[in-house]
Parts: structure tokens; sequence; C-alpha cells
């Protein structure tokens, strides 16, 4: 986060120019202090010049010894202060301004030149008194006494004009001061409060959406186990009558439970892709007949403990080979069909679909309606964008999204009197021209199975006989490189997480030996990071586990037909 580091460089940018404000205002303030400690000196001495006049008239006329050298500190005083107030450097004085200055040099005062006489006559005085220079002396002191005076004046409203640009320009510094708080309150402080307020409120709002999502996950893990016990119900229930009345017909029952389970986990999986981008649509050759049975028979049980009427309409178009994601369009058929259930107390459920051709495309049509208590519709809506419906608690909101995701469209309506209709469309590509049986011939295949349980291989491995020539079977990918090299191959069916060796060492080493051997990934790991990694390593082509029959011989028959 760079709010810290920029917040202390601002802080400490304020702290600087209020420091350098106060360094110039006391610069500047002890400068303005010492002009008026000058000018209180000035004014000093310019009274004492008035006093030491008259001094020097006075003990010019005492003839005594005492008398002559208080004369002379006089004098000797005199001339030192008059120096000091006429002193000028580069040809300018330094305590006269223009008054004084006319005042001291221009007629008629000529206050220096009278200065500079009485100081001249005192010291003659001092080496020969005379009554004479004595008379002369007390003479000349009368007319300057009134030029001193006139001095001391000036001096005094030159040192108020100073007092008075002191006084203003600390009235200065004090506006500068108060501009520059302004300006950092303004543009410093006020954006620094601005964003600590707003970080706050972002992570309280981080906080909110954090608690909110491990609620969510609480609620939805505490459900999973509650929806997965309706395949669970439906497994045990006709395994029982298998055993009682050996029905092969409650296998097909068991099938559908099981395929059931599947679609539940394969929303578990989904639970951390709620949004539109994360969703990846798989493409697989399906038989929408046999999906949506198989989505909807396991639920004729809940109905049926229910004392509801459960009747399904499934039309001959769904019969036709078609390109899907099987496991999505089996959780959403299941989804509504399970909530319509849930949402009724009385009467019963009628499902049906069907293909929906058209010149422009063709189309999924999926109906449920139910005699159940309905929707607000308002309230219908607003669940759809923020809250959970029944279900494993992923709701509307993940129904929305997956249909979004698959191009298709989801509404409900009220039915009258009550009711309610849920309608389901996608688009759906038919394979018109392609018969089901050539895919069972057997090919021509040698396939290398690396797998390290042993009963899933021994699955993989029936479900490969109708179509493989041979199927050998490594444990891990230490073992599997070593089969591959003594051996000759078609294809790599290639699990990922096996001890020893895992798959993705096998599979960048096996592509390092072979460009060319498709090489295709059989795993239960959906972690996008994972399937990246191993497609960079060489990987063809992947399929997630449990497999279906038909999903891998498509997949294998795709593959075999690209070489």
């Amino acid at each position: 986060m760079s709010l810290i580091p920029n917040m202390k460089f601002r802080y400490i940018g304020a702290l600087l120019a209020m420091a350098l404000l106060l360094s110039m205002a006391m610069v500047v303030m002890q400068y303005l202090l010492h002009q008026q400690s000058q000018d209180a000196r000035v004014i000093n001495l310019a009274g004492m010049q008035r006093m030491l006049s008259q001094r020097i008239a006075l003990f010019s006329s005492i003839d005594s010894p005492h008398g002559l050298e208080t004369l002379r500190l006089a004098i000797d005083d005199f001339e030192g202060n008059h120096h000091f107030l006429t002193e000028k450097e580069a040809g300018k004085y330094h305590h006269l301004n223009a008054l004084l200055e006319s005042l001291y040099y221009e007629n008629p005062a000529q206050l220096h030149r009278q200065s500079l006489m009485l100081i001249s006559l005192a010291k003659r005085h001092l080496k020969q008194p005379n009554t004479q220079l004595s008379q002369d002396i007390f003479k000349l002191s009368q007319t300057l006494l009134p030029n001193l005076n006139e001095a001391v004046s000036l001096f005094e409203h030159q040192a108020k004009l100073n007092t008075e640009r002191v006084r203003k320009i600390e009235l200065l510094i004090w506006l500068l001061g108060l501009t520059v708080l302004f300006i950092e309150a303004k543009f410093v402080f006020r954006p620094m409060a601005k964003e600590i307020t707003e970080t706050f409120r972002q992570l309280e709002a981080s906080k909110k959406l954090a608690d909110d999502a491990l609620q969510s996950k609480s609620r939805f893990l505490a459900r999973v186990s509650h929806e997965l016990r309706t395949p669970l119900q439906a497994l045990h229930g006709y395994l029982d009558e298998f055993i009682k009345s050996a029905d092969a017909k409650q296998l097909e029952h068991v099938k559908s439970a099981a395929n059931q389970l599947d679609v539940l986990l394969y929303s578990v999986e989904d639970f951390n892709s709620l949004s539109q981008q994360d969703i990846v649509i798989e493409r697989h050759q399906i038989q929408l007949h046999d999906v949506i049975k198989t989505a909807c028979i396991s639920f004729q049980l809940s109905a049926h403990n229910k004392s509801l009427t459960f009747n399904l309409a499934l039309g001959n178009a769904l019969n036709m080979i078609c390109f899907g994601d099987a496991k999505r369009i089996a959780w959403l058929v299941g989804e509504l069909v399970n909530n319509a259930i849930k949402f009724t107390e009385r009467g019963g459920i009628q499902v049906f679909a069907d293909i929906v051709m058209t010149q422009e495309a063709s189309y999924l049509e999926f109906i449920v309606e139910d005699t159940g208590e309905g929707f607000d519709y308002k309230r219908l809506q607003e669940s759809m964008r923020t809250e959970h419906f029944q279900g494993s608690q992923l709701g509307l909101q993940r129904c929305q999204l997956l249909v979004s995701a698959l191009g298709g469209q989801l509404k409900f309506t009220a039915r009258k009197p009550f009711g309610t209709r849920a309608e389901l469309q996608i688009p759906i590509e038919v394979d018109i021209e392609n018969v089901r049986s050539s895919k069972r011939e057997k090919l021509s295949t040698n396939v290398l199975l690396v797998e390290d349980n042993l009963i899933n291989a021994r699955v993989i491995e029936k479900m490969l006989q109708p179509i493989a020539k041979q199927v050998t079977h490594a444990e891990h990918g230490e073992q599997a490189l070593k089969i591959y090299q003594v051996g000759k191959f078609d294809v790599v069916l290639m699990d990922l997480n096996m001890p020893i060796m895992n798959g993705f060492e096998a599979t960048r080493k096996i592509r390092a030996i072979d460009p060319i051997i498709p090489i295709l990934v059989v795993t239960a790991n959906t972690n996008s990071e994972d399937l990246d990694k191993v497609y960079e390593l060489g990987a063809t082509a992947h399929l997630y586990k449990p497999l279906q029959t038909e999903v891998l011989t498509d997949k294998l028959t795709a593959i075999l037909d690209k070489r």
C-alpha cells in the first residue's frame, strides 16, 4: 500500500515548509530587532549631543584642573558621537535619512559644520583657556542647541518609521504563516484525511466482503452435505431394491444417481468461479436425452416422498447427438427441478424438454412447472442478484451466470391460480452427420495409461476396451518413461498427481523424447494454473475425472483423427 509512504512524504514536506517559514521569520525578526536596537542607540546619542554641547559651554567658563578635565571628556564624547551619527560607507550615511542629511549639511542649519566648529573652539580653549573663546563657545552652543533638538526629533521620527515597518513585517509574517497553514490544511492535511477515511472505508468494505464470503462459504458447506443426501438416498434405495429383486433396471437408477452426485461435486468445484469471466465452458459430444433424464430421475424419489406427482416428457429430438457442456446443463436442470419440488407442498411437477430447430439456430428448451405457492416477482429478481435460493446455496446467481456463459436465457413466470413456470433456453450445436455406432468400432490404437490408482486404472481400461487395441498401464511417471522408451504407442493418458514422478515432469520428459505423440491429461485437478502449466509442458488436451465412456471415446477419436 502506497498510502503510508505518500502520507509520510507529504507530512515531512509540510513540516519542512513550516520550519523554513519559522527560520525565515526568525532571521527577519533578529535583523529588525537589531535595527531597533541601533535606532535606540542613535536616539540616545543624539540626545546626549544636546547635553554635551551645554556641558562644553559650561565647563569652558571654569578655569580649574577639574573643569578642564571634564571639558576634555565632554569634547571627546561629543566628537565621537558626532562621527558615529555621520559615518558613511560607499557614499551612503548609515544613520541619516534625507531630512537629517539636509539638516546636517545644508543651509541654514549646517549642523555638521557647527558641530565641528564647537569641537575646534573647545579644543583651542582646552590648550589655552581665555575668556573670549569661552564666550564664543557659549554663543555657538546656544545656536547649536535648537538644531540638535531638531536632529533628535528627526531621529525619533525615523525610529518610529522603522518601528512601523517592523510592525508591518510582523503582520506580513503572521499572514504568511496563516497562508502556509491554510495551504497545508487544504492541499496536504485535508487530502490526507480524506485518503485515510477512504482507506478505512475500503478496509471496512473489504472486511465486510471477507466476512460475507466466509459466512457464505460456511452456509454453502453446511448445505452441501444436505444436498448430497438426495442422490445418496437414491443410491441406497435403488441398491436395496436391486438386492431384493435383482432387477437390472434398478442399476440404471443407481447410475443416474451417481451421475447426479458427479454433477453436484462439479458444482462444488465451480464454487470459486462465480463470475462469467472465470467460467470455462466445455464442449463435448452429448445426447441431451440421457443428460436430462439422468439429472431428473434422482429427484423422482424426492417428489414421491412428498406425495407429489412427477411427470417427465422428453422430445424425440433430444436423441440427436449435440455438442455442449453436459455437466453444467445437468446442474441447471437439476437445480430447477430440485427447487420446484422444494417449493411445492401439494400437487405435482411437470417437466418438459426438447430441441427446437429454426433456420437461424437450434436451442434446448427446458420447462419446469409446479403447483407451489409461487414467487413474488420483485423479490425473485432481487434474489437473482444478491441472495441464494435452495439447493447447495449457489442459487439463482450461479444459475444466471451459467446461463449467460452458455449464451442462453432463464425466466420465471407466475402461473394462475398458483405455481411457477421456469423456462430455460440454451443454444445447442446439433451434430446431424454423426453416427454414434461408428465411434464404437475398435481402433488400431496402443494406449499408455499413466495412473497411480489401480481401481481408476482398471475402470479406464474397461472404458478403452471397445476402441483400443492394447492398453499398457504405468503406476507413475518414472515407470511410464521406461515403458515408453521400449514400446510403441499412439496416445498417452496422463494423470497429474502421482508419487515418485508426477504427471507434469512425465509430460515434459515424454514430450522431449517425442514432440508429436498426443498426451491426454486425465485428472481430478481443476486448478486453471496447473492446467496452463501442463499445456506449456506439452499436453495435447485434458479431461476431468470422473470420466464417462462416450466423452473419453469422443476425445480420443478427435485427437487421433488430427494425427
